[in-house]
């Protein structure tokens, strides 16, 4: 885990080496005004790596919800509901009792994969199930989870996804280059608020190049 006062240093260390390449003053600025922009703008930061890594790049801030807490609700229609979790930011993995397998891809709901699960012709099987983006009947973000095993008991077996920042807990389970990807987004935005739109480019091509797995050279 990399405490949120860890990675605002790290952030902060990369605007040094900004400021002392091209002679800007950003750092002139009141230190605690700067840190509560970057502690504001972390979040924002992980879910652009969340969403920008390469497939198979590895996690970013992985959570694992206690099975005993979720609610899988049955549509009556060979499928189920199960209600996302308040800081859900991307699936994982999920396994229904009666699934041969997990679903690991979040399909979207007017996908073609989403739309064959209300056919039972083209609907997927224990073998290969399928999970879709879609909402509740109170309009909270849910997975659909297609099929719904006649035989399964409506429980899950196990469900980990990638959850949004939250400062109290820090960054965890993310490997030191997506945790670089992390800070150097993170100095793009920061960048972007303070209208430096040159150095912000800069900033994010470099994150772009972590989350595609390239090491960027950094000073020590």
């Amino acid at each position: 885990m990399i405490p949120t006062d860890e990675l605002i240093k790290r952030v902060r260390h990369l605007l040094n080496e900004a400021e002392e390449d091209v002679g800007l003053s950003l750092l002139s600025e009141d230190t605690r005004s700067i840190n509560a922009h970057i502690s504001r703008l972390l979040p924002q930061a992980v879910a652009l790596v969340q969403k920008n890594k390469a497939p198979g790049s590895g996690n970013v801030n992985p959570r694992k919800a206690k099975v005993d807490e979720t609610t899988v609700i049955d549509c009556d229609n060979g499928m189920a509901i199960l209600t996302m979790p308040s800081d859900f930011a991307g699936l994982i993995s999920v396994q229904l009792a009666g699934w041969k397998r997990p679903c690991t891809e979040l399909y979207a709901n007017d996908s073609a994969e989403a739309i064959a699960q209300y056919n039972s012709y083209t609907r997927a099987g224990v073998n290969r199930p399928v999970c879709v983006d879609t909402t509740n009947e109170h309009g909270s973000k849910a997975i659909l989870l297609s099929p719904l095993p006649k035989c399964a008991d409506a429980r899950i077996l196990h469900f980990v996804y990638e959850a949004e920042f939250n400062a109290d807990d820090g960054l965890n389970g993310c490997d030191a280059v997506l945790a670089d990807a992390v800070t150097y987004y993170c100095a793009a935005l920061l960048y972007s608020v303070f209208e430096r739109q040159d150095q912000a480019n800069a900033f994010l091509s470099l994150a772009t190049l972590l989350c595609n797995g390239k090491n960027v050279e950094r000073r020590q």
